[in-house]
């Protein structure tokens, strides 16, 4: 297995079984902020890339990337549609090979079927993202960037769309249409998680905390014991004994991160009761310690459950047993990792 992180100065390939050693840095793409993972092709690969001020990072020519080879060469894709825009969210659909969706910093959301080779825009987020024409002086497209786009587990027809101003989207026709699904009380929205075994509970990260849904987004509640409230990411893994949710959060929004001693003051926490209370993670020596970088994604060894993987913004990769829920660095020194892959 392998990992292909990628970070704020382009894409690193990294063996965690050799000390988490880089094996191959690539500067082109830069800038990357998220990736997927085809269906069945686990060497095709996408990367989407956004510009980072506060981490120093710089927007390069192509906003989109592909890669056939597990990460090693890559190859710009960008639709002409979007050439000016960035991407925040790409997601492979699940059971359909060579199909990717890419959401935009402007709400707009593309489909392509044939890996990349051609894209169709699906309108419907766009429009929902708009303001009440009663409330078109606070405009939405500032912060009106698709953060996660995610698929039911058992139709891969029904995808959810998390627009950062606006709120959670939910398609049950593949895209065609959309309808918004209850707001919890939060101005920002930047993850969301579905269970895997029970589809209609699904958990949401938002600027104010994790939400968690068990009607499929008719209704919210706040989880509790997070003591960080700036919610990131989110995971549900682990098997058995094990199954749980991960979630990632800080003490701040990320512009204010290189403003304190404690940077983001972040922490990894945990739930074992779908998401109705959460508990920080340890390290393996026992102790929770706040990180001044933040877990910006998970990534799950797709051969083993309970292993997972943590990209942090510090220029870290964390790797989490979930049997034992221990926590240890396998790699840094990095350029900010926004996201990571692991590669059988």
């Amino acid at each position: 297995m392998r990992l292909c992180a990628g970070t704020a100065k382009g894409i690193v390939i990294i063996d965690p079984a050799r000390g988490g050693r880089p094996l191959m840095a690539l500067a082109d793409p830069p800038s990357i902020w998220c990736m997927a993972r085809d269906a069945a092709d686990p060497n095709l690969l996408f990367a989407g890339a956004v510009h980072n001020a506060f981490a120093g990072s710089a927007r390069g020519r192509a906003a989109l990337a592909r890669s056939t080879d597990g990460g090693r060469t890559w190859t710009d894709i960008t639709p002409g549609a979007a050439r000016d825009e960035e991407v925040w969210a790409v997601a492979a659909a699940p059971g359909r090979s060579g199909t990717v969706y890419i959401g935009t910093s402007r709400a707009r959301l593309f489909r392509s079927e044939n890996a990349g080779a051609t894209f169709r825009e699906c309108a419907a987020p766009r429009r929902a993202a708009r303001p009440p024409a009663r409330d078109r002086s606070r405009s939405a497209a500032p912060r009106a960037s698709i953060r996660a786009i995610r698929f039911s587990p058992r139709d891969a027809s029904v995808i959810y769309v998390v627009l950062e101003a606006a709120g959670v989207f939910r398609s049950t026709d593949g895209a065609r249409s959309f309808e918004p699904l209850d707001r919890p009380a939060a101005d920002e929205f930047h993850d969301l998680a579905i269970d895997p075994e029970d589809p209609s509970r699904l958990i949401l990260a938002t600027g104010a905390g994790v939400y968690s849904s068990a009607n499929a987004g008719a209704a919210w509640r706040r989880a509790g014991g997070l003591i960080r409230e700036w919610a990131i990411t989110l995971l549900f893994a682990g098997a058995g004994a094990a199954r749980s949710i991960f979630a990632s959060a800080a003490a701040a929004p990320p512009p204010l991160w290189a403003m304190g001693p404690a940077g983001a003051d972040a922490l990894i926490f945990r739930s074992f009761d779908q998401g109705r209370t959460f508990a920080p993670l340890v390290y393996a020596d026992g102790a929770a310690r706040p990180g001044r970088g933040a877990a910006m994604r998970f990534a799950m060894n797709p051969e083993d459950p309970n292993d997972i993987f943590a990209a942090v913004s510090d220029g870290s990769i964390l790797r989490i047993d979930a049997a034992s829920g221990a926590a240890r660095l396998i790699a840094e020194r990095l350029p900010p990792v926004y996201d990571v892959l692991a590669i059988p």
